[in-house]
């Protein structure tokens, strides 16, 4: 197989897994001793710049199906819920680079060569070689953090913590919806914890 064979293979897997790597991180965490088999009510805490946020339609409508099969009532802010529900939804703009190197410059021979440790191959003089030419390609992406917190309303004090990390979020409103479908759905999937 020919050099530039094998170095085009090897290029074209790295760029695919990392132009298709559009990884998800979801972590969750909770105060081992919080009562949650008592809490059976919760409200939504949400502050003014969260109610205008796009995202709210989606985080409100799935988060609400996940406490709901958990055995949970949604009531209002006013009936004093055991938990009280809060998101935030952040943004981080983000480069991606790639550099490709094409060509070859390979140093043989003499006591500067890569084998003049071993005494060299007879003193071959000099170096041979091509010209190497670089290319980097930058790519912005948008990263997203979605958190969910549940708070003991009595104690005021968080009990439940929910966070997905999107390595690069959707381009469109039918893909929001998806990854935050599966960031809720990953989030609530052993809730209420053991």
């Amino acid at each position: 197989m020919r050099i530039s064979t094998l170095v085009l293979k090897c290029v074209i897997c790295l760029s695919a897994g990392i132009l298709g790597a559009n990884a998800q991180t979801v972590r969750v965490n909770w105060q081992r001793n919080a009562p949650f088999a008592d809490y059976k009510t919760y409200a939504w805490h949400i502050t003014s710049a969260q109610n205008d946020s796009f995202y709210k339609q989606f985080v409100v409508q799935y988060a609400d199906e996940a406490l709901q099969k958990a055995g949970l009532t949604k009531v209002s802010e006013s009936q004093s819920p055991a938990l009280l529900i809060a998101y935030h939804f952040t943004t981080q703009e983000l480069i991606d680079s790639t550099t490709t190197t094409d060509g070859f410059d390979w140093g043989v021979g003499g006591p500067w060569g890569p084998w003049a440790a071993w005494g060299g191959w007879g003193g071959w003089g000099g170096e041979f070689g091509g010209p190497v030419f670089s290319n980097t390609e930058e790519r912005p992406r948008t990263m997203g953090i979605l958190t969910i917190d549940l708070i003991d309303a009595k104690a005021k004090h968080l009990v439940w913590r929910g966070q997905a990390t999107e390595d690069s979020i959707a381009s469109t409103q039918k893909g929001d919806e998806k990854q935050v479908r599966k960031s809720v759905d990953k989030m609530f999937e052993h809730f209420p914890p053991k």
